[in-house]
């Protein structure tokens, strides 16, 4: 259960008085807490994002800052017609965000042809999806079609040519510096020390002054220790999250498909009346 995020500041600041280091190699310390939290790999641990992305040529870029699609939510394909002669890129689709005031004017190229992706583009990011695409829809002909898709390394293929797509993805919270944020928990500083002592005595043992931590096996086990006692603190059920299991655990039939209902009703309590109706 994690009920907020810190920056590494107070981390790093822990570690260094802890081990008593003279020289710290603050940049080895950001790469060795980002492999730390993937491997900790605690679903609440990550930020649930949602990004709206321009299909082109059946394909698109994925977000940056994307470490797993969740879901894709909408499909909107963009077909020729008589005020679309040349497609999605004819120029139309760009006078179309102009028409519906979203300034083009300090994006780059990637940003401008690829991706319109909240905390990544400098396009407004309060626009829904859907008020996007009514807006759109006014000036191409831009239409609802199916969610085939296929992810392939950091590439989404669709079965349309043009269009815009909605996913919903995990991405890892950063601050504004760019650096990870960690959960402001104990057992997370704890593996997050480990691992750095970990590296510290692989690296050069010297520099710690506890002959028990020279050794980089003793080292290891211990954040292999911890590691798995974050994972287990960040996945720890809270009170809400407890009633709903025991919601799943009693209910009276099971459902299906309910990915077509986005899972609204899963972890309610189910009731039936005399007249056997649900």
């Amino acid at each position: 259960m994690i009920q907020k995020l810190e920056k590494l500041d107070r981390v790093i600041d822990k570690i260094v008085r802890d081990l008593g280091l003279t020289e710290v190699p603050f940049a080895d310390f950001i790469e060795w807490f980002s492999d730390a939290l993937m491997h900790i790999g605690a679903y609440p641990q990550f930020q649930e994002k949602v990004g709206t992305i321009i299909i082109e040529n059946y394909e698109a870029i994925l977000p940056d800052d994307l470490y797993k699609v969740i879901k894709l939510h909408n499909c909107h394909e963009a077909k020729e017609n008589s005020q679309t002669p040349g497609g999605f890129y004819g120029g139309t689709f760009m006078k179309a965000l102009e028409d519906n005031c979203i300034s083009l004017d300090e994006l780059s190229p990637y940003e401008r042809y690829k991706n319109l992706v909240p905390g990544i583009s400098k396009i407004d990011n309060n626009i829904p999806y859907s008020q996007l695409t009514n807006a759109l829809s006014h000036s191409m002909n831009l239409t609802p079609t199916g969610k085939e898709y296929r992810i392939l390394h950091n590439k989404i293929m669709t079965g349309f040519e043009y269009g815009l797509i909605e996913i919903e993805y995990l991405s890892f919270p950063v601050d504004d510096r760019g650096w990870p944020l960690v959960p402001d928990d104990v057992s997370f500083r704890d593996a997050l020390f480990w691992k750095c002592a970990y590296h510290i005595s692989m690296r050069n043992p010297k520099s710690l002054a506890n002959p028990r931590m020279q050794d980089m096996e003793y080292c290891r086990q211990m954040w292999n220790k911890y590691c798995t006692q974050a994972r287990a603190s960040a996945n720890r059920p809270d009170l809400a999250q407890m009633e709903r299991l025991k919601n799943n655990w009693l209910r009276l039939h099971n459902t299906r498909n309910e990915d077509l209902t986005n899972y609204k009703n899963l972890g309610k309590a189910q009731n039936i009346n005399l007249h056997g109706h649900k």
